[in-house]
């Protein structure tokens, strides 16, 4: 009887240690990947990378940069420690001061005690204008928020064109994976 509550006492503790701490819990390996196409492809991969981490997918194609903080504000407390954020791509790059107002916002609604890793956006240009003053704010608010991590997407695109087909917004497999590791390693990061 008593080898048997030991046993019983031993798997308690187990699975007390096993068991995921409630969100916002200090140090805790939760996960959000939010946003448009790009981070539905990225899903595919980034638990791969990311063994340990609870990761949470809120993606769906065509999504705005704009949707970005209200959606992460009405998750309040359950709001993940990290989260990883993919959208600008379906907007008007003409726009920047009104992108760079989003992502600001997006690192308020995060506060001071998660982090939020944004990538920049490759798409060829949109109405003759480029996506590069988005790419600038998001380095930019960087310099000046160290909970907000930039994944230089773009840098990682031009050193690797063949990743991607005719629209030069969506990468191969081999791109989503390249990506999924990069996010992981700015996730860890954290």
């Amino acid at each position: 009887m008593r080898a048997s509550a030991l046993l019983v006492t031993a798997l308690a503790c187990l699975l007390a240690a096993s068991t995921p701490a409630p969100a916002g819990a200090a140090g805790q390996r939760t996960v959000l990947n939010y946003g448009d196409s790009l981070a539905v492809g990225t899903q595919l991969y980034l638990g791969e990378y990311l063994g340990g981490w609870r990761v949470r997918a809120e993606t769906e194609v065509s999504r705005h940069a704009a949707d970005v903080p209200g959606a992460l504000r009405s998750l309040g407390s359950a709001l993940p420690r990290v989260v990883v954020v993919s959208a600008g791509t379906n907007d008007d790059p003409g726009t920047v001061s009104r992108f760079a107002r989003t992502v600001r916002e997006t690192v308020a609604v995060a506060g001071s005690g998660r982090c939020v890793v944004w990538a920049t956006v490759v798409r060829p240009p949109y109405a003759g204008v480029s996506y590069a003053g988005y790419n600038r704010a998001l380095r930019t608010i960087a310099k000046h928020h160290p909970t907000l991590h930039v994944l230089e997407w773009d840098a990682m695109a031009r050193a690797h064109p063949s990743w991607f087909g005719s629209d030069g917004v969506h990468p191969s497999m081999t791109g989503y994976r390249e990506r999924a590791k990069a996010t992981a390693r700015l996730v860890k990061r954290c």
